[in-house]
Protein backbone atom coordinates (compact mmCIF):
# COMPACT_ATOMS: atom_id res chain seq x y z
CA UNK A 1 0.00 0.00 0.00
CA UNK A 2 1.46 3.13 -0.81
CA UNK A 3 1.16 5.85 1.72
CA UNK A 4 2.87 8.72 -0.27
CA UNK A 5 0.41 11.86 -0.14
CA UNK A 6 -1.92 11.96 -3.16
CA UNK A 7 -1.33 14.57 -5.72
CA UNK A 8 -4.59 16.59 -4.64
CA UNK A 9 -2.80 16.62 -1.05
CA UNK A 10 0.25 17.92 -2.77
CA UNK A 11 -1.09 20.25 -4.92
CA UNK A 12 -3.02 21.61 -1.87
CA UNK A 13 0.54 21.80 0.22
CA UNK A 14 2.60 23.24 -2.36
CA UNK A 15 0.36 26.29 -3.69
CA UNK A 16 -0.89 27.03 -0.49
CA UNK A 17 1.22 29.95 0.12
CA UNK A 18 0.67 31.03 -4.08
CA UNK A 19 -3.20 31.65 -3.42
CA UNK A 20 -5.50 34.21 -1.74
CA UNK A 21 -6.66 33.77 1.64
CA UNK A 22 -9.96 33.66 0.11
CA UNK A 23 -8.90 30.95 -2.62
CA UNK A 24 -6.90 29.25 0.42
CA UNK A 25 -10.10 28.81 2.39
CA UNK A 26 -11.69 27.68 -0.47
CA UNK A 27 -8.95 24.95 -1.47
CA UNK A 28 -9.13 23.77 2.41
CA UNK A 29 -12.72 23.49 2.62
CA UNK A 30 -13.24 21.32 -1.03
CA UNK A 31 -10.18 19.36 -0.07
CA UNK A 32 -11.00 15.39 -0.21
CA UNK A 33 -8.44 13.56 1.84
CA UNK A 34 -7.28 9.99 0.33
CA UNK A 35 -5.42 7.23 2.12
CA UNK A 36 -1.71 7.68 2.54
CA UNK A 37 -2.23 12.03 3.04
CA UNK A 38 -2.24 11.86 6.86
CA UNK A 39 1.35 12.31 7.63
CA UNK A 40 1.87 15.10 5.31
CA UNK A 41 -1.15 16.86 5.38
CA UNK A 42 -1.77 16.94 9.72
CA UNK A 43 1.41 18.44 10.16
CA UNK A 44 0.38 21.08 7.17
CA UNK A 45 -2.96 21.56 8.54
CA UNK A 46 -1.66 22.20 12.34
CA UNK A 47 0.95 25.00 10.92
CA UNK A 48 -2.09 26.49 8.80
CA UNK A 49 -3.99 26.20 12.07
CA UNK A 50 -1.84 27.83 14.39
CA UNK A 51 -0.63 30.59 12.16
CA UNK A 52 -1.93 33.86 13.72
CA UNK A 53 -0.80 35.97 10.63
CA UNK A 54 -2.99 33.76 8.98
CA UNK A 55 -6.74 34.70 8.21
CA UNK A 56 -9.11 33.43 10.96
CA UNK A 57 -11.36 31.77 7.95
CA UNK A 58 -8.50 29.90 6.42
CA UNK A 59 -7.42 28.72 9.95
CA UNK A 60 -10.72 27.26 10.63
CA UNK A 61 -11.31 25.70 7.37
CA UNK A 62 -7.65 24.16 8.40
CA UNK A 63 -9.13 22.94 11.24
CA UNK A 64 -12.16 21.09 10.00
CA UNK A 65 -10.64 19.02 7.47
CA UNK A 66 -8.00 17.37 10.56
CA UNK A 67 -10.81 15.05 11.15
CA UNK A 68 -11.36 13.91 7.20
CA UNK A 69 -7.87 13.94 6.91
CA UNK A 70 -7.62 10.13 8.52
CA UNK A 71 -5.72 11.27 11.51
CA UNK A 72 -3.98 8.10 13.32
CA UNK A 73 -4.78 7.07 16.79
CA UNK A 74 -2.60 6.61 20.06
CA UNK A 75 0.28 9.38 20.38
CA UNK A 76 0.07 10.93 16.72
CA UNK A 77 -3.72 11.94 17.65
CA UNK A 78 -3.04 12.70 20.96
CA UNK A 79 -0.76 15.15 19.46
CA UNK A 80 -3.03 16.80 16.88
CA UNK A 81 -5.74 16.79 19.91
CA UNK A 82 -3.33 18.39 22.58
CA UNK A 83 -2.61 21.13 19.36
CA UNK A 84 -6.25 22.05 19.36
CA UNK A 85 -6.73 22.12 22.34
CA UNK A 86 -4.15 24.82 22.91
CA UNK A 87 -5.61 26.53 19.90
CA UNK A 88 -9.05 26.42 22.04
CA UNK A 89 -7.79 27.52 25.06
CA UNK A 90 -5.19 30.33 23.85
CA UNK A 91 -6.05 31.58 20.36
CA UNK A 92 -7.09 35.50 20.30
CA UNK A 93 -9.58 34.85 17.50
CA UNK A 94 -12.88 33.48 18.87
CA UNK A 95 -14.00 31.33 15.80
CA UNK A 96 -10.02 29.72 15.76
CA UNK A 97 -10.84 28.51 19.90
CA UNK A 98 -14.79 27.43 18.72
CA UNK A 99 -13.46 25.24 15.89
CA UNK A 100 -10.41 23.81 17.69
CA UNK A 101 -12.16 22.83 20.63
CA UNK A 102 -15.35 21.50 18.66
CA UNK A 103 -13.02 19.48 16.52
CA UNK A 104 -11.04 17.98 19.50
CA UNK A 105 -14.64 15.47 20.12
CA UNK A 106 -14.25 14.78 16.33
CA UNK A 107 -10.60 12.98 16.94
CA UNK A 108 -10.04 9.38 17.92
CA UNK A 109 -9.26 9.61 21.87
CA UNK A 110 -11.15 12.66 22.92
CA UNK A 111 -12.34 11.05 26.02
CA UNK A 112 -8.84 11.32 27.17
CA UNK A 113 -9.08 14.89 26.92
CA UNK A 114 -12.79 15.71 28.61
CA UNK A 115 -10.84 17.17 31.73
CA UNK A 116 -9.06 19.30 29.88
CA UNK A 117 -12.26 20.35 27.74
CA UNK A 118 -13.88 21.06 30.23
CA UNK A 119 -11.26 23.40 32.15
CA UNK A 120 -11.23 25.27 28.35
CA UNK A 121 -15.07 25.01 28.85
CA UNK A 122 -14.82 26.44 32.11
CA UNK A 123 -12.67 29.13 31.31
CA UNK A 124 -14.12 30.61 27.78
CA UNK A 125 -14.91 34.28 28.29
CA UNK A 126 -16.91 34.38 24.66
CA UNK A 127 -20.63 32.72 25.49
CA UNK A 128 -21.29 31.59 21.83
CA UNK A 129 -18.38 29.43 21.94
CA UNK A 130 -18.51 28.49 25.74
CA UNK A 131 -22.39 26.96 24.69
CA UNK A 132 -20.68 25.53 21.41
CA UNK A 133 -18.07 23.72 22.87
CA UNK A 134 -20.58 22.46 25.79
CA UNK A 135 -22.98 21.01 22.99
CA UNK A 136 -19.52 19.21 21.35
CA UNK A 137 -18.74 17.79 24.68
CA UNK A 138 -22.86 16.58 25.17
CA UNK A 139 -22.91 15.29 21.67
CA UNK A 140 -19.54 13.20 22.27
CA UNK A 141 -20.39 11.94 25.69
CA UNK A 142 -24.57 11.06 24.39
CA UNK A 143 -22.36 8.98 21.33
CA UNK A 144 -20.49 7.61 23.39
CA UNK A 145 -22.99 6.47 26.11
CA UNK A 146 -25.15 5.16 22.77
CA UNK A 147 -22.11 3.36 21.77
CA UNK A 148 -21.61 1.27 24.93
CA UNK A 149 -25.24 0.60 24.97
CA UNK A 150 -25.07 -0.65 21.20
CA UNK A 151 -22.33 -3.10 22.13
CA UNK A 152 -22.92 -4.06 25.28
CA UNK A 153 -23.51 -8.10 25.59
CA UNK A 154 -27.32 -9.60 26.09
Amino acid sequence: MDESPSARARNLIAGHSARSAAARAAALRLFVAEDGDAPALTPFLLSVAADAAEADLVRVEAIRVLPIAYVPTGSAAAVVRAALIRLAAEDAGFDVRDAAGCTVFDLPGAEDDIPRMREVIAAEQEELVRANLEAALHIFLDRRSRSAVEHRPR
